[in-house]
């Protein structure tokens, strides 16, 4: 979600695609390993790079992962206090 006027970025991580450190996102399925393991190092590195990006260039940037998505009191919390900063 982009809040333009804010310049503010949320991402909603999902845990296995961005490697999350819970236990969702700490697994790599036992078939094909060797493509998954070099998928998923991509996907990383490409999170980092684009973060990095984005901040260079003065936006804030909130990641919520997927696990955290649970507890609703919690993440409200989170979201408001990342939004009204």
């Amino acid at each position: 979600m982009v809040f333009v006027r804010l310049r503010k970025i949320i991402f909603v991580h999902g845990c296995f695609w961005h490697q999350h450190r819970c236990r969702r996102g700490n697994r790599i399925p036992n078939s094909h390993r060797r493509y998954w393991i070099e998928k998923l190092h991509k996907n990383v590195a490409r999170d980092k790079r684009n973060l990095r990006n984005l901040r260079r260039l003065s936006w804030k940037i909130l990641v919520v992962w997927e696990c955290q998505t649970r507890n609703l009191s919690k993440l409200t919390a989170k979201l408001e206090a990342f939004l009204s900063a």
